[in-house]
């Protein structure tokens, strides 16, 4: 390393001579960085270190200034410091996901390491004596936490930080603090705790076993390592007591070197090396930090870049990156406004230039979100193509083509090509509906640059800007506030919570550096929503470094693992049962074959051919068919699939997990109830319709009377029902509007004031018209401290007396809070508002409040809190009105300042309490109560207080008073204290889970699926993504979710509506059943085939049918048939019996024993048609050319002649008329069974033949094919069929009617056993799911 004083000589000799003890001196006035990825100049350490200009007008050091003062030594520590802190709880945590398998890197230095542990206790520890920790500005927030993970753990959803992040800030401290030795010596102690993390990290990789290679972090670290032993004495004494074997393992120099990269990176690794050997004692050199077996392969690369060092002395160092230095993306909730503009050198008023947004899009990139991750075309074909039934048929392809049967060949291969098109298709079109739904990204900004306010593509935005916030608009980027004017923004999309958060630009100093998002009270973070008030902030994270991009990264990351779904799994397992089965009959073939004196080749031949053709190719196809026109259904009712096979598992749901907010509920807030200040009860109906004059208010009478009231005493009201819908209206910003564009009434602003604002609509107060005659004298904004809002009118002059003015204040708020500050309520009887005098309402209120007020007293107050109770009780948000009127001197001052807060907010009248509700969506109860009679449990899981959420589960049906196991419920901070396994534990598992976080989520859908369910969870914010994917269907909202969301989602609801989730549910079944009913169907028949094959094996026996007359079976009277199953109606009680059980196959023993039954008789039923043709004279007879000839026909069928002749050769005219009339009876009877299968254990004469017209056309379809292919001149060539007489049409019929008794016979027997048992006729399955009943 250079000494820029010293002409080159090395400061390393002089360094390690240096005691690592030094102590530090505490500063006044520290500036210590808890953001949670930043590290800044402070505003002391400015005004000590020359800035210079690069000539782009960014700050950067001057390495020849003077060193700063000991202050700024402190400040550095201080952040250098919590940085450790940082490296080690991610190293720990991820060393946790490495045991449990959570993560998919492999993180190996860390495993079980006690280092990491002791080391990180023992900075936090350093942090919280340090001076630094503990000086607070006056002008600036503190939060009370206690340190580290201790806070994180206590706050449950925090801003994440990522290693990167942490490592980038460290490079900037090196950056901005350290480089051109600013500061020499730093604490020894913490030096070393660095010198361990950074060791660790190093060392870190990823990748397979046989493809391991070093992180970016791990690179990150190494050069870090380097600059930290060049710049810091301290640093250079802990390397040196380093054993060169932890050193070896750390540096991984082999991996580092061997990896290639550009010559000035190469460089960089050999002068590093360098610089820990000058830290070692004498006598080492570079072999001792590599492997022994490594030390060949890097010398010719080392010595070559050692000889180029040691001839330049100046080389000794590291590389210098020079230009300017730009502050690394954070959240900088520490940071007060005044230096932040410095960090990014931003004028507070004019904004940046347009030079420095050039260079800093340059540097930073575009904000833009990272795309999703979308398949290719050829990729989605692929997936397709490598299906297990897929890859059977391609091996049938080929083996067929191998015997030289191009016609089974052809046919297969038409099979594979359209099923491919299918299902392409459908995952194609999805992609297609669903970009059309992608809206979350904000378009345009409004931006500050160079003096001038412009509006911007939100793309062009870069740290540094200047941004300007409006009511109603979508923050662009991650910003931290300069400046609020009554500021709320709703951070639903990130928290969940879907009241505003009040913003307040001030900085946060707290013992953490991991803050809960919803306590940056100084930040708005992207595509959150602006609901009240304006703003303006500098903007400092951008695209994937917003926090909406770190989880869009982690999605898209996740996006790429390919999950199954149990349908996928079950076809799978059932395939594999197909390939051992065929392989099974080939065996027996050839074995048999080969025992009768056949040829091993040519039976060999014969035997992979048949096996091939036994497989029911028409399975993958009916299937993707069927699953895409379900999907096609559940797009007719409001559901979009994502992909084809999660259509099936929503029918396997035995869990919905459901948000409250918009889903179950409206999502829109209403003020449902009024209980004005003497106990009377109003309600106001359809509360959530902008439309004004939809609903009305009406008097219900006193809470404590349960009497009915008469008809006449609706439109009754009283002074105090007045005032609190007036001082609903006044106290009050939102505004409700008509949209002629739209053709339809809007809102602008917070949804409680909405709600407010359309119930005194409803009232008869419109605040335009009530405050015409009103001058605005002061506004006392909401905050979280006094809970309270209050606004001060002056009335017009004819309502006070000579020399005074009248002013009328309104209040609203928490109901405790105005109470406190109330010292009479209004106690008339008769209400004041008229109809038509909009504009004399306020002198009206204003007399009211002077004449019926009383004085509030302790039962009054009492009694109201106890009304308070009981509206919360039933799930209501209450907040309290009240007013004053004051009559003040006509020449006093009435400004805001004048009259201030303490005088505004006392000495009230109380009016009375509004109840708020967020109302159950139409036919909620209904749906919640299907899913109930269907076995499904369903989860209520809300950011609400327990009680309410319990209150409002109660009204829709989701708690239950008579079923025990739907009573409990569970806070997020209980849920917290439980591990996963607990959690999976809960016996009865909670209906209702309240105040939850993001992880909540993800711990509910692990615990659940632990204990063998099926879940289905819904979400609408970024929040929500982890869970949503994480489920086995993650349902989105299509209007209100974001677009991460829908991506990692399964379905997305077009109307996010619940009750489209149960009818999705029931499309779900429907499709399960009738999969179910094909794969009888089409095993059945192809069982009949093997079992047919092996009667001739056995017996020696010309095989009854040819290859292309199988498959040409196997098309007529698989596929159409099959397709109209498919389209089979749902059963009328497919929503009143249990989730079929998730660890139970496709096939149960009671369905394989009727698919045996079933075969079985098919096969007997032919097996005796071809002996009868080829024993009888009925193989000639059955033609319709019967002719003459011998009758000794048994000669011919047993293979006495040529062993070397295929199975397929011998075509007799009796053999040939043998194979068509046994042809033709097992396909009537496989067209038979389809109208057999629709029902297990239902008599045929009870599901009918009419309920599905489609079957009956299919079935005509297939029966139409077959005579074609046996009448048709060239086609019956083609397959090999002869025309047939009517002998065999007469055979036919009868095998046909004896199949329909045995059907029925066999199905009376099954209900029979069915009804002997006691729990229905699946116990397994009741008693998987009696929890849930």
């Amino acid at each position: 390393m250079v000494n820029p004083n010293r002409n080159g000589s090395s400061y390393i000799e002089e360094d390690l001579n240096h005691s690592s003890s030094a102590s530090a001196t505490p500063a006044e006035d520290p500036e210590p960085d808890s953001s949670h990825c930043a590290v800044q100049v402070d505003a002391h350490d400015a005004e000590s270190k020359p800035i210079v200009s690069d000539g782009g007008g960014e700050p950067v050091m001057d390495p020849n200034s003077a060193p700063p003062v000991i202050d700024g030594k402190e400040s550095v520590e201080f952040q250098i410091g919590n940085h450790v802190v940082d490296m080690f709880d991610i190293l720990a945590s991820r060393a946790h996901d490495e045991r449990g398998g959570g993560s998919g890197r492999r993180y190996h230095l860390v495993r079980n390491n006690p280092l990491v542990r002791h080391v990180r206790d023992a900075t936090a520890n350093m942090l919280r004596s340090s001076p630094s920790a503990t000086t607070v500005a006056s002008s600036e927030t503190e939060l009370s936490q206690p340190a580290g993970g201790e806070a994180a753990a206590e706050a449950g959803a925090g801003a994440d930080i990522s290693l990167t992040e942490v490592l980038d800030s460290l490079q900037y401290v090196v950056d901005y603090r350290l480089k051109g030795r600013q500061q020499p010596h730093l604490d020894g102690g913490l030096m070393g705790r660095l010198c361990d993390a950074l060791l660790l990290i190093m060392a870190l990789t990823q990748g397979s076993f046989l493809n391991k290679r070093l992180t970016d972090d791990a690179r990150s670290a190494y050069f870090l390592f380097g600059q930290f032993i060049e710049e810091v004495s301290e640093f250079q004494y802990c390397v040196g007591q380093k054993p060169t074997a932890d050193l070896r393992r750390a540096l991984k120099l082999h991996k580092r070197i061997g990896d290639g990269g550009p010559e000035e990176e190469r460089m960089a690794l050999v002068t590093i090396i360098r610089l820990v050997l000058a830290c070692l004692p004498p006598g080492h050199d570079w072999r001792d930090l590599v492997d022994e077996h490594e030390q060949r392969a890097l010398a010719p690369t080392v010595e070559k870049y050692s000889q180029i060092i040691n001839d330049d002395a100046a080389s000794y160092h590291m590389p210098v990156t020079g230009g300017a230095v730009f502050p690394p993306p954070a959240l900088y909730f520490d940071r007060t406004v005044e230096k932040l503009a410095a960090m990014f050198n931003t004028d507070v008023a004019a904004g940046l230039t347009s030079e420095q947004v050039e260079e800093r899009r340059a540097f930073y990139g575009r904000n833009e979100l990272p795309r999703p991750v979308r398949r290719a075309w050829w990729q989605i074909v692929w997936v397709q193509l490598t299906d297990l039934m897929i890859l059977m048929l391609c091996a049938a392809i080929i083996a067929t083509a191998v015997d030289g049967e191009w016609k089974s060949s052809i046919v297969l291969g038409v099979v594979v090509v359209l099923n491919t098109l299918v299902g392409s298709w459908q995952e194609i079109k999805a992609g297609k509906a669903l970009s059309a739904l992608e809206n979350l990204g904000t378009t345009t900004a409004q931006v500050i640059r160079n003096g001038v306010l412009e509006s911007v593509d939100a793309g062009d935005l870069v740290p540094g800007d200047l941004v300007e916030l409006g009511e109603g608009e979508a923050v662009p980027a991650d910003l931290r506030l300069t400046f609020c004017a009554q500021l709320d923004i709703v951070e639903s999309v990130l928290t969940g919570e879907s009241v505003g958060v009040a913003k307040d630009p001030r900085a946060i100093k707290v013992r953490t550096r991991q803050l809960p998002l919803g306590d940056c009270k100084g930040n708005a973070f992207m595509s959150t929503m602006v609901a009240h008030g304006r703003g303006r902030g500098i903007v400092i994270r951008t695209g994937a470094k917003t926090e909406i991009g770190k989880i869009s990264v982690a999605i898209n990351r996740s996006a790429a693992t390919v999950r199954k779904t149990p349908i996928q799994k079950k076809l799978t397992r059932l395939g594999l049962w197909l390939v051992v089965l065929a392989l099974a009959l080939c065996a027996v073939i050839v074995i048999c074959g080969v025992s009768w004196g056949r040829k091993f080749v040519p039976i060999f031949i014969t035997g992979i051919s048949l096996a091939v053709s036994v497989i029911p190719e028409g399975l993958v196809a009916v299937t993707t068919v069927t699953m895409a026109l379900g999907v096609r259904r559940m797009a007719r009712r409001k559901a979009l699939m994502r992909t084809l096979p999660a259509v099936e598992t929503l029918g396997g749901v035995t869990v919905i997990c459901s948000d409250k907010t918009g889903t179950l509920t409206e999502g829109k807030m209403g003020v449902s109830e009024l209980v004005d200040a003497n106990g009377m009860l109003f309600e106001v109906s359809k509360s959530t319709s902008r439309d004004p004059g939809e609903g009305e208010v009406t008097y219900r009478g006193h809470v404590g009377s349960s009497t009915q009231l008469a008809q006449d005493a609706a439109k009754h009201s009283t002074a105090a029902a007045d005032m609190a819908f007036v001082a609903s209206a006044m106290c009050n910003n939102a505004e409700v509007f008509y949209d002629e564009a739209a053709a339809q009434w809007g809102s602008l602003g917070d949804a409680t004031e909405v709600a407010l604002a359309i119930a005194a609509q409803k009232a008869g107060v419109r605040k335009a018209d009530v405050a015409g005659p009103l001058e605005l004298l002061a506004e006392n904004a909401f905050d979280s401290d006094r809970k309270r809002m209050s606004v001060v009118f002056a009335a017009g002059d004819g309502a006070a007396a000579a020399g005074k003015r009248c002013v009328v204040t309104f209040a609203k708020g928490a109901p405790e809070e105005i109470l406190s500050v109330c010292t009479h309520q209004l106690a008339g009887a008769g209400g004041f508002l008229r109809q038509g005098h909009a504009a004399e309402t306020a002198a009206d209120a204003a007399r009211s409040l002077e004449r019926d007020a009383v004085p509030l007293t302790p039962a009054l107050t009492q009694a109201a809190g106890a009304a308070c109770e009981q509206m919360a009780a039933r799930g209501l948000r209450v907040l309290g009105m009240a007013a004053k009127v004051s009559y003040l001197d006509a020449d006093a001052p009435t400004t805001a300042e004048a009259l201030g807060l303490a005088w505004a907010e006392s000495q009230l009248v109380f009016a009375g309490l509004v109840g708020l509700i967020d109302p159950p969506r139409t036919g909620i109860v209904e749906s919640v109560q299907r899913c109930h009679d269907a076995g499904i449990k369903v989860i209520m899981i809300t950011g609400d207080h327990i009680g309410t959420a319990s209150a409002i589960a109660a009204s829709i049906g989701i708690v239950r008073a008579d079923r025990a196991s739907t009573q409990r419920a569970i806070s997020g901070a209980e849920l917290d204290l439980l591990s996963d396994e607990a959690t999976a534990l809960l016996d009865p598992f909670p209906s209702v889970f309240a105040r939850v976080s993001p992880e909540n989520k993800i711990k509910i859908v692990r615990a659940l699926q632990q204990g063998g369910h099926i879940v289905a969870m819904t979400g609408d914010g970024v929040n929500d993504a982890a869970a949503v994917k994480g489920a086995d269907i993650g349902v989105a909202m299509g209007l209100g979710g974001t677009d991460i969301t829908k991506q990692a989602a399964d379905m997305v609801l077009m109307d996010d509506n619940f009750s489209t989730i149960v009818a999705a549910v029931e499309e779900g079944r429907r499709i399960f059943d009738n999969i179910l009913k094909f794969i009888l169907y089409l095993l059945s028949c192809n069982s009949a085939e093997i079992i047919l094959f092996l009667y001739a094996a056995v017996l020696n026996l010309d095989l009854p049918f040819t290859t292309i007359m199988i498959l040409w079976a196997n098309i007529i009277a698989d596929v159409p048939p099959s397709l109209s199953l498919g389209m089979d109606p749902a059963e009328r009680d497919i929503m009143r019996r249990p989730p079929r059980n998730p660890r139970s196959g496709v096939l149960t023993r009671r369905t394989t024993l009727v698919l045996t039954v079933q075969a079985f008789f098919m096969a007997t039923v032919t097996f005796a048609v071809f002996l009868a043709g080829v024993l009888t004279p009925f193989g000639r007879l059955a033609l319709r050319d019967a002719g003459s000839g011998s009758d000794a026909y048994v000669a011919s069928i047993f293979h006495q002649g040529d062993p070397e002749a295929n199975a397929d050769d011998n075509q007799t005219p009796h053999i040939a008329g043998a194979r068509s009339a046994a042809f033709g009876v097992l396909t009537v009877l496989q067209l038979n069974q389809a109208f057999l299968s629709r029902s297990v254990d239902a008599s045929v004469f009870r599901t009918g033949i009419r309920a599905n017209p489609w079957m009956v056309g299919a079935v005509l379809l297939s029966f139409g094919l077959y005579v074609l292919g046996v009448y048709v001149p060239g086609l019956n060539d083609w397959l090999e069929l002869a025309p047939l007489g009517w002998r065999a049409w007469l055979v036919m019929l009868g095998a046909v009617v004896l199949q329909v008794a045995f059907s029925e016979l066999t199905k009376l027997v099954l209900r029979v056993a069915a009804r002997r048992r006691q729990r229905g006729t699946n116990e397994e399955e009741q008693q998987f799911y009696g929890q849930n009943q």
